[in-house]
């Protein structure tokens, strides 16, 4: 029977009570006739009692990084060694994807993979990259509701503008988040975190109002019923 043992499951993200399928202890040793140098890395390959997952998990150590602890008994010092694990595949993040984004994929297949691509970016801390993928969605936003695809970012804000798709407030906010994607894009710039998050909301806002729902209110068209046209009046007869 399987041993069971407990590990870091990757798609629980968290310990779990795992089965052993296979195992390899590698001990080692260097030296050179004056220094001296050991370790063991151990290899499983383990299935999450739970959800099933099957990962694998490595634990190791060597003799240069020794700490030293008192015996619970004598107080004498004992050398111990630290282990450094690692599973693979690492722990699945969780999704900053909002749940509407799926439906982009139906409505505009590049704004989706464009969209996913900037989400892949932050979620590795990569707020360059993503960042001149906010200004890319940006761009291809324009392209979907028909703006001239040869006007500067900041000539498709005023044209949003002119042609009633945003207010000034959001033209304003919107000229900020395609600055943002400029500077990454040309000078490098990297926003931290907190600063991104403002960023990708402020695009995520416009995004879901002027592609999702606003193609989902044109496609009640045909459904809600036209206004009944009033009768005629007959002109009175004169006098």
């Amino acid at each position: 029977m399987a041993d069971a043992f407990r590990a870091h499951c990757p798609r629980c993200d968290g310990v779990r009570n795992c089965i052993i399928h296979g195992a390899f202890d590698q001990p080692w040793h260097v030296e050179d006739g004056r220094n001296f140098m050991e370790g063991q890395t151990d290899h499983k390959l383990v299935q999450c009692a739970g959800c099933e997952t099957v990962f694998y998990y490595k634990s190791s150590w060597d003799s240069e990084d020794c700490d030293y602890e008192s015996h619970p008994v004598t107080g004498v010092p004992i050398s111990a060694y630290p282990k450094t694990i690692e599973t693979y595949p690492i722990p699945e993040k969780k999704s900053h994807k909002p749940d509407w984004i799926w439906s982009i994929g139906q409505i505009d297949p590049q704004l989706y993979r464009i969209l996913d691509e900037t989400y892949k970016a932050r979620e590795i801390n990569s707020f360059i990259l993503a960042s001149v993928g906010l200004r890319t969605a940006f761009d291809r936003v324009t392209e979907f509701l028909k703006v001239d695809v040869n006007l500067t970012l900041e000539q498709k804000v005023s044209a949003l503008l002119a042609s009633g798709f945003i207010g000034e407030t959001e033209a304003n906010t919107l000229r900020v988040v395609t600055d943002a994607g400029s500077a990454a894009a040309h000078r490098g710039w990297a926003p931290d975190e907190k600063a991104f998050k403002v960023l990708i909301a402020t695009l995520e806002q416009f995004i879901y109002r002027v592609v999702v729902t606003g193609k989902a209110a044109l496609d009640l068209t045909g459904v809600i019923p036209p206004r009944p046209t009033s009768p005629k009046k007959k002109p009175k007869p004169a006098p």
